[in-house]
């Protein structure tokens, strides 16, 4: 049996052995619970540590470099890099993984190059991409290098904190320091910033421009320097109770700038604080304020001598008014002042002359109601548009005739508007001259030149009638002889018909220049008689002269008078060769067109047009003869080179046709003639109408014929052609008889020829009224020349001109008739 030994026995016992035991076991007891309670404190001491680590973002790490990279991450490491508990022990290449990509290549540099050294100390700072959520972290790490007896990196222990904050707060910090440098140095003034100690921290692009140093000279430079001398006692003073007042203050004073120059600057001081309100110095910006400063001693100068220039203002206005009026009042122009109401404010003694009136009697009233419109049908509207366009600012130019007390006048009238100083309009000045003996002289030139013109057409076209009489005369002799042989006499007979035919069409000439010739509308391709007048313009314009022809729309027709068409291209053509001397290029072009430009104050006009242009390369046409070339008789060859009636020619043509001629020109360039034509249909049947042209006389059959003709010779003549043509022939000398025999018997004749100039009612009165009545009736019309039948030449009469021959009167009357038949079937 064991027997167990109490404390109280062993000291009772009295061996030693058992007394040193009891001491020993207690002591171990001590240690015990000593080593206990220190592990337990550790432990409470690494916890709270952990608990620090964690709430401060700071994770411990270890790298042991002794063999090969071992890694070891404390917990709080793993939750700083986003890691899981497995992380702990992760490998070099994990870690390099996580680094951001434009951190890597720096990062990892930094590491090695500082574990290859020989400091101890290891710090750097960089991105990561946190595993756990993807977000990129700041991280700040610092750490310890162990190194052996060689020097060699053994051992890397240290610390990651997460400074992600501070970094972004830095980033807004630049960026916002940044903007602020943008925006002072955008400021056209200078800006800056300065300490406690009176120097500056900052200083803005325009500050530096204007001490021009260098930007760390500049925020060193002592102002007192390029302070006038004048002024640097009151500013220190100030400036020094300003910055003691630790409140705003302003200072003015002058200072040379980099260009040597005196300014005067105007500075305004504010007081700096940090956040927790202390005071940490002044932001200042200075402005220019040098021309402010000049007015205001210029002003300041003005005053003192106010009254004397007061004085020698008022009489140099007093003189030059005197000076205006007395330029005014001795003008011979109408002249005025309009306030912008209309009222007439002033008049000059000249336009009061004008009107026989005195200046009370018309200052005050509307201009436009004046005596010098009213008595002029519809000129105080016209003068009122004009005061309405000069308000805009526009000023207004015309030509008017004016019933005046003194008589009717042409006057030169121009309205302008007067402008003060701010170019504000304040009225109207109108003013006019008188320009009736001008237009008297230039109207008497005018008819002194058409009178040598027409002295000279008279004589060339005498000559040539002359010339066809000789030979009508000499035949006439001829035929009377009996011994004469007969192919003698069909050749004399032959002549005689050719020279009729010859004077025939000088007399259309003649007309076509007065623009009166009866037209023969026809429907006719534009292309293909362009063609056939350019072969016959060639020997006319010469061999030194190229013709070149575009007909751009093959199927371009028009209704015209094929002859009168002819006449006016050649004429044309013949413009443009003496324009070129006899030496050049002449192009001939057709197109199709819409509409017809505004020309010569017309407006425009809608429509299908044919265009014919014809293009020279001549000397042009001064812009001042443009709006006189087509009027008769104008010309600006020599005396005996031309008349003026080629362009009048051509004009009159088209505006017969229901067209017009554009021109356009360039001095020293050439000119282009434009004729527009009013577009056709293709024709049905022109080889119908061709045969029918060609189609010989016939008789008459009996057919029954009313002749109106008032001239006895011509009657006797034209009723005994008829009667050998086979034709009843019946005749009466107005149209009034015409309408009688009609009245009683409308079906006694089966056509009536009638002339077109006649006493009372003419023969084309005479048609209408016979369309009208007897619709089935056919009208032949026969005239040598007739405004009337000019004026109406689309009513879709037949006409004959006169002279006629025997073969075009029977075609003409035969086919009448055969439309007459046609139309009763």
């Amino acid at each position: 049996m064991r027997i167990r030994m109490t404390t109280a026995d062993a000291l009772n016992d009295p061996l030693p052995e058992t007394i040193a035991a009891e001491r020993l076991r207690q002591h171990l007891e001590e240690i015990a619970r000593e080593r206990d309670n220190a592990y337990r404190a550790l432990q409470e001491r690494e916890a709270e540590l952990a608990r620090i680590q964690r709430i401060a973002g700071v994770g411990g790490l270890e790298i042991d470099l002794r063999e090969g990279v071992k890694n070891r991450r404390t917990p709080e490491y793993l939750v700083v890099h986003g890691l899981p508990p497995e992380a702990a022990n992760e490998t070099y290449g994990d870690w390099v993984l996580r680094v951001h990509p434009e951190d890597r290549e720096r990062t990892i540099k930094r590491l090695f190059g500082t574990l290859k050294g020989d400091r101890e100390d290891y710090s750097d700072t960089y991105r990561i991409t946190r595993p756990s959520d993807g977000e990129v972290r700041w991280i700040r790490v610092v750490g310890k290098i162990e190194r052996n007896a060689d020097g060699r990196a053994v051992r890397l222990v240290g610390a990651d904190l997460d400074v992600t904050d501070q970094m972004l707060a830095q980033a807004t910090l630049r960026e916002s320091e940044e903007r602020f440098r943008l925006i002072a140095d955008s400021a056209p003034v200078p800006i800056w910033v300065t300490k406690l100690d009176r120097k500056r921290s900052f200083a803005n692009q325009a500050y530096v421009d204007f001490v021009g140093l260098p930007y760390e000279q500049a925020i060193d430079f002592d102002w007192r320097k390029v302070l006038h001398p004048d002024d640097l006692p009151h500013v220190l003073q100030q400036s020094v109770q300003g910055e003691a007042s630790l409140k705003p203050f302003v200072l003015e004073a002058r200072y040379k700038n980099a260009d040597g120059e005196w300014r005067w600057l105007r500075s305004e001081s504010q007081p700096r604080w940090d956040p927790t309100g202390k005071h940490i110095g002044f932001i200042g910006v200075a402005h220019d304020i040098t021309a402010a400063k000049q007015a205001e001693i210029e002003l300041r100068q003005l005053n003192e001598t106010l009254e004397e220039r007061i004085t020698e203002r008022t009489a140099e206005l007093e003189s030059n008014e005197a000076r205006l009026r007395a330029i005014l009042e001795t003008s011979n122009q109408y002249q005025g002042l309009v306030n912008l109401e209309g009222e007439l404010l002033y008049a000059n003694k000249t336009a009061l002359a004008g009107i026989r009136a005195e200046a009370q009697d018309v200052i005050g009233k509307p201009f436009w109601d004046t005596p010098w419109f009213t008595g002029s049908h519809g000129m105080s509207a016209t003068v009122r548009e004009a005061f309405d366009t000069v308000l805009k600012g526009e000023a207004v130019r015309m030509e008017m005739r004016l019933r005046l007390p003194i008589g009717e006048r042409d006057f030169d009238f121009g309205m302008r508007p007067v402008l003060d100083r701010h170019g504000n309009i304040t009225g109207a000045v109108p003013e006019a001259v008188d320009i009736t003996e001008r237009r008297r002289g230039e109207e008497a030139l005018r008819q002194s030149q058409k009178m040598e013109a027409i002295g000279q057409l008279t004589g060339g076209v005498a000559h040539d009638f002359n010339n066809l009489l000789t030979i009508i005369r000499s035949a006439t002799d001829f035929l009377r002889r009996r011994e004469l042989p007969e192919e003698r006499r069909r050749r004399y007979v032959d002549a005689i018909s050719d020279t009729v035919e010859r004077a025939s069409k000088l007399t259309a000439q003649l007309l076509a220049f007065a623009r009166r010739q009866p037209l023969k509308p026809q429907i006719f391709n534009v292309g293909s008689q362009v063609e056939g007048v350019a072969q016959l313009v060639r020997p006319l314009v010469g061999g030194r002269i190229e013709i070149a022809v575009e007909v751009h729309d093959a199927d371009c027709f028009t209704v015209a008078d094929i002859a009168q068409f002819e006449t006016a291209l050649i004429n044309l053509a013949i413009n443009a060769r003496d324009a070129m001397d006899s030496e050049g290029h002449l192009s001939i072009a057709v197109r199709k067109v819409e509409g017809i430009p505004s020309l010569r104050a017309q407006s425009a006009r809608g429509g299908d047009y044919v265009a014919i242009s014809v293009a020279d390369t001549g000397s042009g046409i001064a812009p001042e003869h443009l709006d006189s070339i087509f009027e008769p008789f104008f010309t600006t060859k020599e005396v005996g080179k031309g008349t003026g009636l080629g362009l009048s020619q051509a004009f009159g043509f088209a505006k017969q046709s229901e067209g017009d001629i554009a021109v356009t020109s360039t001095p020293g360039k050439g000119a282009t003639f434009t004729m527009y034509l009013p577009q056709a249909q293709s024709p049905a049947a022109e080889k119908e109408a061709a045969a029918l042209t060609h189609e010989a006389a016939t008789t008459g059959r009996g057919y029954r014929v009313l002749v109106v003709e008032d001239n006895d010779d011509v009657g006797q003549f034209s009723t005994e052609l008829l009667e050998d043509l086979g034709y009843v022939v019946r005749r009466v000398a107005n149209a009034n008889a015409a309408l009688a025999i009609l009245r009683e018997n409308e079906f006694a004749v089966d056509l009536v020829f009638s002339d077109v100039i006649m006493p009372g009612m003419n023969g084309v009165e005479l048609a209408g009224i016979i369309r009208e009545r007897y619709p089935g009736l056919p009208v032949v019309l026969t005239s040598g020349y007739s405004n009337v039948l000019a004026e109406n030449a689309h009513r879709g009469f037949e006409l004959i001109q006169k002279p006629y021959s025997v073969e075009s009167l029977s075609r003409i009357l035969r086919k009448a008739i055969a439309e007459k038949l046609s139309v009763a079937r």
